[in-house]
């Protein structure tokens, strides 16, 4: 089965007729309604033949190759808006948007304050990630180039861990109090939890009544969520009223030293992969050969324990399975 969805990634990328470069610049936009500042990261389809450079390299993650400031393409694309996890950004998933916008996808990332590299504090509210992506569909769907650029009927979201619970609340997931501190007193262990207390915040301090509230952005079409965070708290009768497409992708742990423990996406009544051999972290960018040492300094190597050629196969079987939900729900064409 896996042979077959790599096979039909590497024919749907290498089939000509079908394939753009990619194009990628960053911008600074501002929310008036939260005050937050994002910088945003646009990678999008060109006809460029100029090389590629290499963009947003660490010395932790590889970073990706893209024409830097290529012309947009001609015609009407699917508009996809990525979310990190917390401590990543507008990079971290540029491993997945570089397919989709090779096959025809604008897709935008930002950095998430208060959560994002170098920023990640627990006092950031949890809703605010979600008003970011809304923000950013609104921006780009008024915005030139891009609102010419953009096929309004295909607009989706992907996120990772705490982005993955943000896109799931864009489709209309909903979590409250009442089971978020149920989670917490049940089972203190789970990693979400663990980030409020380990840094001196008793739980997660967003308001009740806008923890609890709907989120659900009916522009959003269709939703990715890469192992979200938050599974256990995600209220039974809001996931049971999504009617949009939706492919929820779990790792089959959370990292090595916690044995077989995992975020419970598994529990969720949704539509599932799992990847077995996966952990959380997986689905972060290709790791550099000096990362493990750098990461064990700050007491993370965990970040990058799983070997690259093991994290390049995650990524293609991640890839293989979006690509096919995208073309069987008619939101990116499918090979000739």
């Amino acid at each position: 089965m896996m042979r077959t969805i790599i096979s039909a990634l590497l024919l749907l990328l290498s089939f000509p007729g079908w394939s753009f470069s990619v194009g990628t610049q960053q911008e600074t936009i501002v929310d008036a309604r939260t005050q937050r500042t994002l910088t945003v990261r646009v990678f999008y389809p060109t006809h460029s033949q100029l090389p590629a450079q290499q963009q947003a390299e660490s010395g932790v993650f590889s970073g990706y190759p893209a024409i830097t400031r290529a012309p947009l393409a001609a015609g009407r694309f699917p508009l996809i808006v990525f979310s990190h996890g917390s401590g990543g950004n507008n990079a971290s998933l540029a491993w997945l948007a570089l397919p989709l916008v090779a096959q025809g996808a604008i897709v935008i990332a930002a950095n998430h304050p208060g959560s994002t590299t170098g920023d990640s504090r627990p006092t950031t509210d949890l809703t605010l990630q979600i008003a970011d992506l809304s923000f950013m569909i609104t921006h780009y769907l008024e915005s030139t180039p891009w609102q010419q650029a953009i096929d309004r009927r295909k607009v989706g979201a992907v996120g990772h861990s705490k982005g993955g619970y943000s896109v799931l609340a864009l489709a209309g997931g909903r979590v409250s109090r009442e089971r978020l501190n149920h989670y917490c007193q049940t089972m203190p262990q789970m990693p979400d939890c663990q980030f409020y207390r380990r840094n001196g915040v008793q739980l997660e301090n967003t308001d009740n009544t806008r923890l609890a509230a709907s989120y659900r952005d009916p522009r959003v079409k269709f939703v990715v969520a890469l192992d979200p965070g938050m599974s256990y708290v995600l209220t039974r009768s809001s996931l049971e009223a999504i009617h949009i497409p939706l492919l929820t992708i779990a790792a089959g742990y959370f990292i090595h030293a916690s044995g077989t423990m995992n975020l419970g996406v598994d529990k969720l009544k949704l539509p599932l992969l799992t990847l077995a051999d996966a952990g959380h972290f997986d689905f972060l960018p290709l790791c550099q050969p000096a990362a493990a040492g750098i990461l064990a300094e700050e007491g993370e190597a965990f970040i990058c324990e799983t070997p690259r050629a093991q994290r390049e196969k995650i990524h293609q079987q991640t890839i293989a399975a979006i690509s096919q939900f995208m073309q069987r729900n008619g939101f990116l064409n499918a090979p000739r």
